[in-house]
């Protein structure tokens, strides 16, 4: 089952020195992950962009997808796979 995230709180993610992605922080939990898959979107360029870096994540208690916003540098969770 999948739970989409509405609003697509922001999380903080930590990253090394070489620039994997290795934790993040939600709801006051810290999660080491492994990223397994990512990808990039960009549409929208004619009225309001958006450029999205995605990131499937699996760690010991949760399998998400996260996103970093190319346009302001925020990070967020959109979905939470069970």
């Amino acid at each position: 089952m999948t739970r989409l995230m509405r609003e697509h709180p922001p999380i903080d993610v930590e990253i090394d020195r070489a620039g994997a992605r290795v934790a993040f922080r939600w709801n006051g939990r810290r999660e080491q992950v492994e990223v397994c898959n990512r990808w990039r979107v960009e549409e929208g360029w004619w009225s309001q962009p958006i450029v999205r870096d995605y990131f499937k994540v699996a760690g010991d208690h949760w399998l998400a997808l996260v996103y970093r916003d190319g346009i302001d540098g925020t990070w967020h969770l959109e979905r939470l796979y069970d």
